[in-house]
């Protein structure tokens, strides 16, 4: 079963993480992180794709990121700016510059190529 998680970068670097979720559809993964950027709540939000996966050793659930999804940042337009990336390094990339409360507001964030579809 492939399932989508999703972060949004918070604004304040005291709390980078505003918000996270994980949905059966890409496009609802997408939609709920766009909210956060277009409701000035997040400065960055990106959507990975998982697959659900059971341990052996415990029977304990857990979530496998396979390292391909999406990223997005507010475009200067108004809208977000969705950019592709299928590279897992990118992804841990991704998923450390969530966790790092160093990442400034004032910095402009790579989305160059709208993604659709």
């Amino acid at each position: 079963m492939i399932l989508y998680l999703w972060e949004a970068v918070g604004r304040d670097a005291a709390a980078p993480l505003s918000s996270l979720g994980v949905s059966d559809d890409d496009g609802r993964a997408r939609g709920a992180a766009e909210d956060c950027l277009l409701s000035g709540r997040a400065r960055l939000a990106y959507v990975e794709s998982a697959c659900l996966a059971t341990s052996a050793v415990s029977l304990i659930r857990d979530y496998v990121r396979t390292g391909a999804g999406w990223w997005a940042t507010p475009d200067p337009a108004g809208g977000v700016a969705w950019v592709r990336f299928a590279d897992p390094v990118a992804a841990a990339g991704l998923r450390a510059l969530a966790e790092s409360a160093g990442w400034g507001t004032e910095e402009q964030g790579p989305a160059e190529r709208p993604v659709t579809g």
